[in-house]
């Protein structure tokens, strides 16, 4: 178990005698126990996870990659207040963070994916008031993404993990891409997972300083954006130029119906329906598929579509 301290008990089943108690820190030693299931403890917070990797420097190296060394400097800074904003969705701000799973499955080979890796996000306070802007209603939560939030100012959270998740569509070519397929519970837990999620999220955009760079940059072409002077670039126009190989392989004509329309529209043919008449009766027959396409079902009329445009 991961408790505050930070201690790492080790319960050692084979020695349970006066002499050699089975319960043990082994905090110093983390890094021998990484592949161990761990639970952590309900009043763990972030610093607590920090304060592992002060006490056992070999877990500093081993996560090296995740700026180990550079946000376990931060941390020790010690904490500091967690601001806010002045809207009413960000006046509730973080009551603790959370590791999460985010497993997907595709439905097609039947393969899982990201299945060993932990999230970490932060989950807000219960709203008193609707978040329209977030899709939260009162007495509801807003999760947050915490990649650019200082360090600092998430050390004396409370750090939970959630067994239970969503499983999601994982084909993009499946018209319930992104959905969930199946509710799932996965209580075992590595204590090198419970490490790496933590990293992994808060060193998204570097170590501290690299995400002090990357957050002003994005301030200053909000500040561009709201004042009118950035030069703004179409999604749709961009996806187009990717896109414009598939169409022209797959399509006898668009009649004049923008290519985005038409992308849109294949989202919606359903998997296992045949594209052609579909796309007659969507576009009152203005939009043609060639003939050896037309009878593609709508998730293999999409992976064909892909593929050829790549």
């Amino acid at each position: 178990m991961l408790c505050p301290g930070p201690k790492l008990i080790w319960r050692d089943i084979h020695r349970q005698d006066s002499n050699h108690p089975a319960d043990t820190d082994v905090a110093g030693r983390a890094a021998e126990f990484l592949y161990e299931s761990v639970t952590l403890d309900h009043r763990l917070t972030l610093g607590d996870v920090f304060g592992l990797l002060h006490t056992c420097p070999p877990l500093r190296q081993v996560f090296r990659r995740d700026f180990a060394e550079e946000l376990c400097a931060e941390a020790g800074k010690g904490p500091l207040q967690q601001s806010r904003g002045s809207d009413p969705e960000e006046l509730a701000g973080i009551e603790y963070l959370e590791l999460y799973w985010s497993w997907g499955y595709d439905t097609a080979t039947k393969a899982y994916s990201s299945v060993y890796r932990l999230d970490l996000h932060g989950v807000g306070r219960v709203l008193e008031v609707d978040a329209p802007n977030y899709g939260v209603k009162a007495g509801e939560r807003i999760n947050w993404s915490v990649s650019l939030t200082p360090v600092r100012e998430m050390l004396e959270l409370p750090l939970r993990l959630r067994h239970t998740f969503n499983i999601t569509e994982d084909d993009l070519d499946a018209r319930a891409y992104g959905e969930t397929v199946a509710v799932a519970k996965c209580p075992d837990v590595l204590l090198g997972q419970v490490i790496h999620g933590v990293l992994y999220e808060l060193s998204f955009h570097g170590g501290p300083e690299q995400q002090v760079e990357f957050h002003n940059e994005l301030m200053a072409r909000k500040a561009e954006v709201d004042a009118g002077t950035a030069k703004l670039i179409s999604a749709d126009s961009v996806f187009a130029d990717f896109d414009r190989p598939g169409f022209e392989t797959l399509f006898e004509t668009m009649g004049g119906v923008p290519q985005g329309d038409v992308g849109s529209a294949l989202r919606r043919i359903g998997d296992d329906e045949p594209v052609g008449p579909w796309l007659e009766r969507e576009f009152d027959g203005k939009v043609v598929a060639k003939e050896q396409y037309r009878v593609r079902l709508g998730r293999e009329f999409r992976k064909a579509l892909r593929a050829a445009g790549r």
